[in-house]
């Protein structure tokens, strides 16, 4: 979802939950989750609106520790890390839920916080 958000397939905030079941019918590469085999590959979304290669990346359930590998490996493959950023979308989640959650309740607010976390990405880029 949030790779679709970012590349403007899907808009950053639904109203309704109407609207957000709409959104959920349409055809999403991974919409169903990534199967195990996948965890830990970079798969090509697409290029958003400022150029930059927009990637989804399974975790399993230590994302940190796969975040974190991959960022210490870039200088090995002579890439300057600060070409590249990585979201942990479950840390952002996270956080959310300690008490700033402004995105509303149900599937609207979940969505909405996946718009807003795409939004700061988006805003970082520039």
């Amino acid at each position: 979802m949030a790779a679709a958000i970012h590349l403007g397939y899907f808009p950053p905030r639904v109203e309704t939950e109407e609207e957000f079941r709409f959104l959920r019918r349409q055809f999403l590469p991974f919409g169903q989750a990534l199967k195990g085999a996948a965890r830990g590959v970079l798969l090509p979304m697409g290029q958003g609106g400022g150029g930059e290669a927009v990637y989804i990346l399974a975790t399993g359930k230590k994302p940190d520790l796969l975040l974190k590998t991959l960022a210490q490996m870039l200088p090995l493959l002579g890439e300057d890390p600060s070409n590249y950023r990585f979201i942990n979308c479950q840390t952002y989640f996270n956080r959310e839920k300690s008490g700033k959650d402004q995105g509303g309740a149900g599937h609207c607010g979940w969505y909405n916080r996946i718009g807003q976390m795409v939004g700061q990405v988006q805003r970082g880029l520039l």
